[in-house]
């Protein structure tokens, strides 16, 4: 696997926030956005997302066929 410190310390935090969130997704996006928000809040910067995926984004027959499901 390549490796660099960069993605070092992102695969570290990520392992962090995973055992602080009990390995819950829900919780773990959840204590993502609070800290997003923190940071927008401290350096006074909003970051933009794109849109949330939805049960119909993820129905195969919607799906294009350039698109993977995962």
């Amino acid at each position: 696997m390549i490796t660099s410190p960069l993605l070092e310390a992102k695969y570290r935090i990520q392992k962090q926030l995973g055992e602080e969130a009990g390995h819950d997704i829900l919780k773990y996006a959840s204590n993502s956005h609070r800290i997003v928000s923190e940071i927008e809040a401290k350096y006074r910067v909003k970051f933009r997302y794109g849109s949330a995926v939805t049960s119909e984004s993820q129905n195969p027959a919607l799906v294009h066929e350039s698109q993977e499901i995962a």
